[in-house]
């Protein structure tokens, strides 16, 4: 039997899932580790403690009383965005400049008035220019750390700079750099304008790889001292968002995730994609030759989190009475209002211009809390709603993320959506997607697709029902009446 060492490199844990070949889950360990935020919309951790804690991971690994030689590979899957600019033998110049941050709001307005929109979403598949982008933050250190700048051998995304430590080799992978603003999707190449403008070079940048290939084995000094086997390698994996659509087989046009966590993120293979300007939606770089869309809006499960905090604070106290979470218990006071939660419509992109439409004396906070739920699933529809304007055909759509657990909120979203919601029986789908990527890698199957075929989760579906179907279509109405496209 081969085993699969996956690490899920998240914005504030690492999580270490050991997978057989079959995909079945043989241990899992979670650490955590704390950003460091500052003035100017700065969010930084030492990239140190990321290597730090991966070896964490494995002497616990260890420790648990699993062989170490019997894993086969390593492989990584990480957030995007997150910047680590390193000299010559791979040292980290500054600490890691996590995704979250946004201190490059003049750089990104710099490239928005020299790049049109137009042009810089039919190259890169990404809406606009952020703060976020690994370009913009390169411009920043070239304006404000020009001591860095010029010390820079090679900037590295944060799966590049784990794939170094472990191997030596300065690589990265396309699904990755797809978020960076510097690499064309389709033709797999950089955008000239975009490294001229950021005075980022060819050579600053890592060899590109496929998801899922082979890189090299690990250092001899890391094997040595962790217990791997002699030739335990490194495979290249995929960005966390795609890597999860890998670990549930979103693998075929057609086939949605939706995760609702603090935000909500869905995303659906396309062959070819569409890069209408007027109708834009991020497109990222499957597997293979594939690309995903990635309709995202900022706030869904924060709005929830936001609702038990401000406006039923005693749910953390009811849900302990109760033997049940906070959440479970704001489940059932929304079990208890109606459909449409008494004429309540919530906008809950907090983000944008959310807020409670409808309220009046009557109101009750279950009516509030349906609202919340009703409010994402409105959302959901809005991001179906535009995917199928670019001629695509959901046909059924696969819940994710912690809102998932919520049986009532995926039976709403199913009457909403007026699809099928599949509730996914098994949560670790990021990690597994990596694992699916190290074994095609190891010759064990001979595609992805083959690979998914051994999933074995017990998954619940919720089937919409017709009479609420109708009814949530009159409150839809209403609700994008209100919203006026401001969530969309």
């Amino acid at each position: 039997m081969s085993y699969y060492l996956t690490f899920d490199v998240g914005t504030t844990a690492m999580k270490c899932v050991l997978f057989d070949e079959n995909f079945k889950e043989i241990y899992l360990v979670n650490n955590e580790y704390n950003l460091k935020t500052g003035q100017s919309g700065t969010v930084e951790l030492d990239a140190e403690v990321y290597f730090d804690t991966f070896y964490r991971c494995i002497k616990e690994l260890s420790a648990s009383g699993l062989d170490i030689k019997s894993v086969r590979s390593v492989t990584f899957t990480t957030q995007g965005e997150t910047l680590i600019p390193v000299d010559d033998n791979g040292n980290a110049l500054c600490p890691a400049i996590i995704w979250l941050d946004s201190r490059a709001k003049k750089e990104a307005e710099y490239l928005k008035n020299n790049i049109s929109g137009q042009l810089f979403y039919k190259k890169t598949g990404l809406c606009e220019v952020e703060p976020l982008l690994p370009a913009a933050k390169i411009l920043w250190i070239y304006n404000n750390r020009k001591d860095i700048y010029d010390k820079a051998y090679k900037f590295l995304l944060l799966e590049d700079y784990l794939i170094f430590r472990l191997t030596g080799k300065f690589v990265s992978e396309k699904s990755l750099q797809s978020s960076t603003g510097w690499y064309e999707i389709e033709t797999e190449t950089f955008f000239d304008k975009m490294l001229e403008l950021c005075h980022i070079k060819k050579s600053h940048l890592p060899e590109i790889l496929p998801c899922g290939k082979r890189i090299a084995v690990i250092k001899e000094e890391i094997l040595m001292e962790l217990g791997f086997a002699s030739d335990t390698y490194v495979v290249s994996g995929a960005m966390d968002q795609i890597s999860s659509a890998i670990g549930i087989g979103n693998i075929n046009e057609g086939m949605m995730t939706e995760t609702t966590g603090t935000a909500l993120v869905a995303g659906i293979t396309v062959e070819k994609p569409d890069f209408d300007y007027q109708k834009s939606v991020t497109i990222y770089k499957h597997f293979d030759d594939r690309f995903i869309y990635i309709p995202y809006i900022e706030t869904a499960g924060m709005t929830l989190k936001w609702f038990k905090d401000t406006i039923v604070p005693y749910a953390d106290e009811k849900g302990k009475e109760k033997n049940i979470s906070a959440y479970e218990y704001i489940d059932e006071l929304a079990s208890k209002a109606p459909i449409g939660s008494d004429g309540v419509i919530m906008l809950p992109n907090l983000m944008a211009e959310g807020g409670f439409f409808g309220l009046s004396l009557s109101t009750t906070a279950g009516d509030m809390a349906r609202s919340v739920l009703e409010g994402v699933a409105y959302m959901l529809e809005d991001v179906i709603t535009l995917l199928e304007s670019k001629g695509i055909s959901v046909k059924k759509v696969y819940s994710l993320g912690g809102g998932s657990k919520s049986k009532l909120w995926c039976s709403i979203k199913a009457d909403v959506v007026n699809k099928g919601i599949v509730q996914v029986g098994y949560a670790q789908t990021t990690s597994r997607g990596a694992a699916v990527l190290a074994a095609v890698a190891d010759g064990i199957y001979k595609n992805v697709g083959e690979a998914v075929e051994k999933f074995k989760d017990q998954n619940t579906v919720f089937i919409p029902e017709k009479e609420n179907v109708e009814k949530y279509k009159e409150y839809y109405k209403k609700y994008q009446k209100i919203s006026g496209g401001i969530n969309k």
